[in-house]
């Protein structure tokens, strides 16, 4: 990257500090409800979570009092990327990871050691958009011969791939462009290092700001959406199994919460990663959360699976389902597993 664009992602960065929360989470409680059962052990848990909306549900449990009401103690740790999460599970960093399909699909290539225990949210198709700055493209068609902004290892590298398919483009006629994070692509973006982005409901007005930059279009382009999945580490799953439980009903109440209770989330995630509550109240627009596994689910992550393994983005052909653990879900939150009974129990 040249030195205009090394600026201007400090510049981005400092904007929208989305990334300052690196070290670790400071979510203080509003209230302290009481524990959740009398002698009940506390599950002590490292969760690792992202830098933005993914990680909603995590810090207002934590911010509320519900995982305390639960009987959760957990610390949280802050990566930029889902993906980043689940590289710090394999590592033994944290306990927990959350990744969006795509991550999530290729990392279980590389190690059994996570199970898929949930849903866990993701974006509507109108929160993920995709923009140009080029006044000669008109569709995605028109991006042939065009720079592409990537965030690689991410399911933003999948949803590139499924929209140049999709639209008739070789991705070999196209340069795409690595960056590490929404605010260097931005950066890129606006110093026109890239010619188009995918943006998300954090950066889309910048992006919209850029002199010339237009819209293509949502996710109905790639004829897909993004959906984010909880990961365990076996070991933890098999030695805390009623924290588990507790931990997946917490989640499920902090879903409930963030759907009730927009501008008392916002002001968790504000005084938790100083990111502005219109920009939280706007991004709670566009985002699902729920605490559940239905087939639909199950389907969608297999297809992305089987879709990069035919595509070479994903080395490696396994099954994924032998990942999924149903038993804690089950108990915890029965209505809302409605996957296959042959789909089993990875665990």
């Amino acid at each position: 990257m040249n030195g205009g664009v090394r600026k201007a992602a400090v510049v981005a960065m400092a904007v929208f500090s989305l990334l300052a929360a690196l070290a670790g989470c400071g979510s203080k409680e509003t209230e302290a409800p009481p524990p959740a059962a009398e002698g009940t052990a506390p599950l002590k848990i490292r969760l690792g979570v992202d830098s933005y909306s993914f990680s909603f549900q995590f810090r207002v449990a934590q911010g509320t009092g519900i995982f305390k009401k639960h009987g959760i103690d957990a610390e949280i740790s802050t990566y930029s990327f889902g993906i980043d999460t689940i590289d710090a599970a394999i590592l033994g960093q944290t306990d927990s990871a959350e990744g969006m399909d795509y991550a999530v699909a290729s990392r279980f290539s590389e190690s059994n050691a996570l199970r898929i225990v949930a849903y866990l949210g993701g974006p509507k198709p109108e929160g993920e958009k995709l923009y140009t700055r080029l006044p000669d493209v008109h569709s995605v068609a028109d991006l042939k011969g065009k720079t592409l902004g990537v965030k690689k290892g991410t399911v933003n590298e999948y949803i590139w791939g499924r929209t140049l398919q999709l639209h008739g483009i070789d991705p070999k006629e196209v340069e795409q462009i690595y960056l590490g994070s929404a605010a260097e692509l931005l950066a890129a973006y606006q110093t026109g290092e890239i010619d188009a982005l995918w943006a998300s409901t954090e950066v889309a007005q910048p992006v919209q700001d850029v002199p010339g930059s237009r819209l293509l279009g949502d996710l109905d382009l790639a004829k897909t959406v993004y959906r984010g999945y909880l990961l365990l580490d076996e070991k933890f799953l098999q030695a805390n199994k009623a924290g588990v439980v507790r931990l997946l009903r917490a989640l499920d109440e902090a879903s409930a919460y963030i759907a009730a209770h927009p501008e008392e989330t916002a002001q968790i995630i504000y005084d938790d990663l100083k990111v502005p509550k219109e920009a939280v109240l706007e991004a709670l627009k566009f985002y699902d959360y729920d605490i559940r596994l239905s087939r639909e689910d199950l389907d969608h992550i297999v297809r992305v699976t089987d879709w990069s393994v035919e595509n070479g983005l994903i080395r490696n052909k396994y099954d994924i389902r032998r990942f999924l653990h149903l038993d804690a879900l089950r108990e915890a939150l029965p209505e809302k597993l409605s996957v296959p009974e042959e789909a089993g129990d990875g665990a």
